[in-house]
């Protein structure tokens, strides 16, 4: 509680620090409303990123810049979570989008954002727009809208990077690009090679991006975007408390195992910006996106089996087991040992494979009428399909033969989506009005398959809509309030339009008619510069209703139920804080959230916090001018414990505190060197905690380590 109290402190303090002015006029945002707009005309509490601070910071995953952003929080297995969403829930509440376009996957059941499948290098600037956007962007913002828009250059350019760092990390990083005439040509790759801090584990990726921009005018431009994302990589498994103390950084896996994983991504972007008279503006979008992950497992079958039979035989105690089903659970142990017995050398073999290729295209025009009053029109489409394939298997592996097929299922759907937006603001004096509606239709189609049974999904379609309304008034030459509420939807996944039963002692798939999700959210926000210091402040406070739950019978993996059976509250705050002064730039930050389940079928989750949602979240940068050519900064980065489970029974995964260093020195405007430290204080924290089974099981985050560099433009 002390470091959250010496959190809101820092902020109010800088409000009366002197020091340089920051002009508030250059500082403009893009993704509330798709057009440029002044920041003073927000009416959200934005946090940006841009690429002066990436490059200050030194990133090497977009994952690293998310984590630093007070209002995400990066929680179980790399969730990004906005607003309290829970770890879970925000796979289907957040939105990423790059330049503009939609990037989440359709399969919510496993897969969380994609958003390290960029090069920090590539990125002009990260607009973070907490807890909105449904108007503009549709199903799935009540969490928020991450949108990474990419840089564009103009003129004759080369540059060069390279980072090395703590186990083994090599970042390699090229860029060169010329203006022909009316042409503009960008061309970018990276590698970045890294064993990570766990043992055994290895990532190799490859980045690469081109852009070809033809300009007919000074303000209309068609450009071509491709990009390919390429990461080959072998995870590790989460630990045991007495793992951890025995050496946290092992892998977790058996001499065994060997998995091994691969990520691949595909992007066609054509872009056409316009301004065809003083009154009309007009942006469109056509895109192609194709994603595949793929992974493999390969460990000893023997102790597969013995666990499967373990677990038959404690069955066989059961009191009052029916004499049926007694010779079959028999039947069955004698097969397995039947098994073992004639193959004592085998493999279990398991894998995965999702593919998500999204199609589609965006435009909207921004009419100008009265007096700095604008109204914008948008319409689109988007195809989504997915595949999930899973297979698991024994083998023989002197033989080559396969003993059992344990499970093959194939499921793909798609999803289809049409959209029509109006938003519109109108001036008046100082008074900004801002009214928007949005009208969605989805439609659904595909099927499950497992082994030789097939269940097709039943083609339906859903409507939903969303709306939003706001004041925003600007008192003063430098400062606004502003009033907003927000009605938005999530609509399902076409995989939660089916529930797993069980029927005559086999699983069984039926459709079911689960509804989409809907929120209500209202923000009261501030934003001026007083005393030198630019400082924003919102409260907020949201309700979700047939919040969509997914019920399991008997645990993961086993029969389960999709249901609108969940209600939550949101409310909290934050503030944000950033001023200069002489040789020092300072800038603090602090979200407070309270999360809570109203209404679920499982009573025990009533009235609990929603897990994997810190309360309190804090952060203090410090850069200082030791000379105009030599700078020093660092950051601290706070936040409190959260639940590891709905019913708050199983205890939490701790505060997480973290201190780093960087430093650079500039040679001239073309060469410069860098260094840091990661986690200064060498706090032992974990990536991220779970609970099942009576246990918890621990992901390690790294200890201090160590990076330096350099970047040179030709």
């Amino acid at each position: 509680m002390k470091k959250v109290i010496f959190g809101i402190y820092s902020i109010l303090l800088s409000s009366a620090m002197l020091g340089a002015e920051i002009d508030l006029g250059t500082q403009n945002i893009y993704s509330e409303t798709g057009f440029e707009t002044s920041l003073r005309s927000s009416v959200s509490s934005p946090y940006i990123v841009t690429s002066k601070k990436i490059k200050e910071k030194h990133y090497t995953r977009v994952s690293e810049i998310l984590r630093d952003i007070p209002n995400i929080y990066i929680g179980s297995g790399g969730s990004v979570d906005m607003r309290g969403q829970g770890s879970i829930h925000s796979r289907t509440t957040v939105q990423l989008l790059i330049d503009g376009v939609p990037a989440n996957f359709l399969d919510t059941s496993h897969i969380n954002l994609p958003i390290d499948t960029l090069n920090p290098e590539d990125i002009e600037r990260i607009e973070v727009i907490p807890g909105g956007g449904a108007v503009l962007y549709g199903s799935g913002t009540s969490g928020g809208v991450i949108n990474i828009i990419t840089k564009k250059y103009t003129g004759n350019y080369a540059k060069a990077g390279y980072q090395i760092g703590s186990y083994h990390n090599h970042k390699y990083d090229v860029a060169a690009g010329t203006s022909l005439g009316k042409f503009d040509i960008n061309l970018s790759y990276s590698k970045n090679n890294r064993d990570g801090y766990r043992k055994k584990a290895f990532s190799d990726s490859d980045f690469f991006s081109g852009k070809l921009r033809y300009h007919f005018n000074p303000t209309d431009s068609l450009e071509f975007k491709y990009s390919y994302f390429d990461n080959k990589f072998r995870g590790v498994k989460s630990l045991t408390r007495e793992q951890v103390e025995e050496d946290r950084r092992q892998s977790g896996l058996s001499p065994e195992d060997n998995l091994k994983n691969t990520i691949r991504k595909e992007e066609w972007n054509l872009t056409y910006d316009a301004k065809w008279t003083n009154w009309l503006e007009h942006k469109s979008n056509l895109f192609y996106q194709s994603s595949e992950i793929k992974s493999s497992d390969y460990e000893d079958a023997i102790p597969f089996y013995q666990a499967r039979i373990a677990m038959y035989q404690q069955m066989l105690a059961t009191p009052g087991i029916p004499p049926m089903m007694l010779e079959k659970l028999k039947k069955q142990i004698q097969i397995w040992e039947n098994i073992i017995t004639n193959n004592p050398k085998m493999e279990l073999r398991q894998g995965s494979l999702f593919k998500d290729r999204k199609f589609g295209f965006k435009m909207k025009n921004k009419f100008k009428y009265g007096e700095n009053s604008d109204f914008i029109l948008g319409l689109g489409y988007i195809h989504n399909k997915m595949n999930r394939n899973s297979w698991a298997y024994t083998k023989n592996t002197q033989t080559n033969q396969t003993i059992e097929t344990i499970t093959d299922t194939k499921i793909p759907l798609n999803k289809k989506t049409f959209e029509i937006f109006g938003l519109n603001t109108y001036r008046h004096n100082n008074w900004e009005f801002v009214q928007g509606l949005r009208f969605e239709k989805a439609k659904y189609s595909g099927k499950r398959q497992y082994k030789n049974l097939e269940y097709p999904l039943k083609d339906r379609s859903m409507n939903n809509v969303a709306a939003n309304l706001a004041v925003n008034y600007l008192y003063s030459d430098t400062g606004n309030v502003y009033v907003k509420y927000e009605r938005g939807f999530t609509s399902p996944a076409p995989a939660q339009l089916m529930d797993k039963i069980k029927k005559g002692g086999v699983n069984d798939y039926v459709n079911n008619d689960l509804k989409s999700e809907k929120s209500n959210s209202f923000e009261v926000g501030w934003n001026d510069y007083l005393f030198h210091s630019l400082v924003s402040a919102d409260v907020f406070f949201s309700e979700t209703k047939d919040e969509i739950s997914t019920i399991f019978s008997g645990g993961h993996g086993t029969a389960f139920s999709n249901l609108n059976l969940g209600q939550t509250k949101r409310y909290g705050f934050d503030l944000k804080a950033s001023q200069v002064f002489r040789k020092w730039t300072f800038s603090e930050a602090y979200s407070y959230i309270h999360a809570k389940i109203v209404k679920d079928k499982n009573k025990a989750y009533e009235g609990k916090y929603i897990s994997y949602v810190p309360r309190h979240k804090f952060s203090l940068n410090a850069d200082y001018a030791i000379t105009p050519k030599w700078t020093l900064g660092g950051e601290y980065q706070y936040s409190s414990s959260v639940y590891l489970d709905n019913a708050n029974k199983n205890g939490k995964d701790g505060a997480r505190a973290v201190f780093n260093l960087q430093t650079s020195y500039e040679f001239n405007s073309h060469f410069s060197i860098y260094a840091g430290i990661k986690n200064v204080l060498n706090h032992k924290y974990y990536e991220s905690v779970t609970a099942g089974s009576g246990q918890k099981y621990y992901s390690p985050a790294p200890e201090r380590n160590y990076y330096a560099g350099f970047h040179y433009q030709f």
